[in-house]
Parts: structure tokens; C-alpha cells; sequence
């Protein structure tokens, strides 16, 4: 039985990638280095927000240190300051969690974005919703390591076996595999493509957010 359902953040229930590019794209901007896509930026994120800068510069042909640390301080400052900025919630994710919690599952959602940014995201559009919400603190390694997602299941004391892991990309994939979940759940509406999420160990793909609840419901 699934007691937990846990949540990624950019490309699973926010669609962040116009905000995240845009951000990119001022800070490169201010240090006259030619902008990205949102198509290279699905590729870049996931990681956290200065492997997105290195990943973005390396692009480019830079890999200076002091040019990394430049850009990703102003990256940093600037979608510190306005991250909901062009952000929306994808279709069906309110419902499903309204769902979820009708249906007496914890909520959490694990995030590589900064923790400051995460938390003053979720709490604007989801504010009452996730039970336990983290972005990336210096405790922890980044997904796809699951030490920050064990640590919060502890505090609840809850199993891994009982949770769900949802995200879009494999760095979710492998989280979901590295913590050791009942069921691990890829959706295509987010940053990457269904083979990446196959390949990376999704036990279910899914189109949609109602999906997600079916599924969840069918570990017994």
C-alpha cells in the first residue's frame, strides 16, 4: 500500500522551463554570452542550478571558473528575486493532490532546484498542499542520491516500499530507484522524452496527471 507520494518539481508539477531559460538567458546576457533554447534547457536542468550554468556555458565553449561563478551568481540573484515569473502549474496537478490527500497519502516533494527558490515556489502555488517540501541544502547530495528523501521519510516513518516516486527526467528515475520505492513514475509532460524515462528505470510512464492516482492505487 502506498502511504507517500513523492514529488520532483520543475517539469513535474511546475512547468518551469520558460522561467528557468529566461533567467539563464538575463544572466548570460549580462555577461554577453548568446542565450540558449528552452529545447537546450530541458537538457541542461535537473541537476541542480549550477550544473544548469555549466552545462549552459560549456555550450558555448566556456569553462573558466570565474566565468561559471559570474554567471551563476547572476543567474542565482535574478530568479531568487521573481521565481514565479512565467511559471505555471501543469493540468491536473492541483486535482490530483487534492486527491491524494483526500485519499490520506503524505505528501513530499525533493527537488535539485535551491532550496530558496523551492520553497517559494510550492508555497505560492501549492501553499497547504505537501506535507514536507526540500530543494537542495548543503546537508544533503543532490538527487539522484536519496539521502535527503531518506531523511524525510524517517521524520514521517514511512518505508521507502511504501512510497511512490513521480518525476520527469532520469535523475528522478534513478531516485526513485536509489531509495528503493514500490513504484517509480515517469511523466511526459515534463522535461525529457519516454525513452530516457524507460531507460532509467520508470516502472510506469504516464500522459497524464489523473494517471498517477490509478496508479498509485493499484499497489495494494
Amino acid at each position: 500500500m502506498i502511504k507517500c507520494c513523492i514529488f520532483d518539481l520543475d517539469g513535474t508539477v511546475l512547468d518551469t522551463i520558460t522561467t528557468i531559460t529566461h533567467f539563464v538567458n538575463f544572466a548570460t546576457g549580462m555577461n554577453k554570452i548568446a542565450p540558449i533554447t528552452e529545447d537546450e534547457c530541458k537538457y541542461f536542468v535537473g541537476d541542480g542550478a549550477r550544473n544548469l550554468i555549466i552545462r549552459t556555458l560549456r555550450s558555448k565553449g566556456i569553462s573558466d571558473t570565474g566565468t561559471v561563478e559570474k554567471v551563476f551568481g547572476d543567474y542565482s540573484s535574478a530568479y531568487n528575486a521573481n521565481p514565479i515569473y512565467l511559471t505555471q502549474v501543469f493540468a491536473g496537478v492541483t486535482d490530483l493532490l487534492r486527491e491524494l490527500k483526500a485519499n490520506g497519502i503524505k505528501l513530499i516533494l525533493v527537488s535539485n532546484k535551491p532550496d530558496e527558490a523551492t520553497q517559494s515556489v510550492v508555497k505560492h502555488f501549492f501553499e497547504g498542499f505537501f506535507d514536507r517540501v526540500s530543494g537542495a541544502v548543503a546537508e544533503f547530495p543532490l538527487k539522484p542520491d536519496p539521502s535527503l528523501a531518506k531523511s524525510i521519510l524517517n521524520e514521517f516513518s514511512i518505508a521507502p516500499q511504501e512510497c511512490a516516486w513521480i518525476g520527469d527526467t532520469s535523475t528522478d528515475m534513478k531516485t526513485g530507484k536509489n531509495l528503493g520505492v514500490a513504484l517509480n513514475i515517469g511523466v511526459l509532460w515534463g522535461f525529457r522524452k519516454r525513452e530516457e524515462l524507460e531507460s532509467s528505470g520508470a516502472d510506469v510512464i504516464v500522459e497524464k496527471a489523473s494517471e498517477i492516482l490509478t496508479e498509485v492505487k493499484r499497489i495494494v
